[in-house]
């Protein structure tokens, strides 16, 4: 893309992942706002140079008529968000692109809000170095998560995402806000290391110093769903 960022969404999930895109205030939307990846594929997403915004995937999605909707990620019914952001819990990855070099691009994966699927996000040229390359998780967190933060589908109850405690619960010791709006208040607790045992790399609360954002500056990007092994064996969704 001439003047502008190229991410490569690709799919390596053993069944089907409705991409979204949606821009921070002040930003503007992208062309594909969503889209379906069926296994195996990938698609280009072109950003302008300064774009800042979000990724995400939506799973379970069927788009037709008034039952239009996804199971996790779904963004009003939509194929193409518009801008919206879609509703939590799904993992996010948050991207600041800078046109100045010197500066570099920043880039992380957030599950404050709850984790749906695995993440990486890496430079093309392929950059594996510990400052470019967000890995994705070295366990399933759906099937780790307590059955209080569980969201479910269908008659056999499948876990098809996990809520943060934050989202689930509401308090502000969860949240990090009021009295626990600082780092030094807010701590994580046994449910946000259920994340971080999980996905070392991801921010699974609001003050996660042990989180890796990466800074580095590239036209190029990656960002894969289900990267890691045992996605292969994850139930279809």
């Amino acid at each position: 893309m001439v003047g502008g960022v190229t991410f490569h969404v690709t799919n390596k999930c053993p069944f089907p992942v409705w991409p979204a895109v949606a821009p921070n205030a002040g930003h503007p939307v992208l062309a594909a706002g969503g889209f379906f990846l069926p296994p195996g594929q990938s698609k280009r997403v072109g950003a302008p140079a300064t774009w800042n915004g979000r990724f995400w995937g939506r799973t379970g999605c069927t788009f037709a008529g008034n039952a239009a909707r996804c199971l996790t990620g779904d963004c009003d019914g939509r194929l193409a968000c518009n801008g919206s952001v879609g509703t939590p819990p799904a993992t996010l990855v948050e991207v600041s692109l800078h046109e100045d070099q010197s500066k570099g691009s920043s880039y992380d994966v957030s599950v404050v809000d709850g984790y749906n699927l695995p993440v990486a996000v890496w430079t093309r040229p392929a950059n594996r170095s510990g400052d470019c390359f967000i890995a994705g998780c070295a366990k399933n967190v759906n099937a780790v998560c307590p059955p209080e933060l569980q969201v479910t589908s269908g008659a056999g109850k499948k876990v098809v995402a996990c809520r943060s405690a934050c989202l689930a619960f509401g308090l502000d010791a969860f949240c990090c806000r009021g009295a626990y709006g600082t780092a030094e208040t807010c701590r994580g607790s046994v449910y946000s290391r259920i994340f971080r045992d999980a996905c070392p790399a991801y921010y699974s609360y609001a003050y996660d110093v042990a989180a890796a954002t990466a800074r580095c500056y590239a036209q190029e990007y990656v960002v894969t769903f289900c990267p890691s092994r045992w996605g292969d064996r994850v139930a279809q969704i």
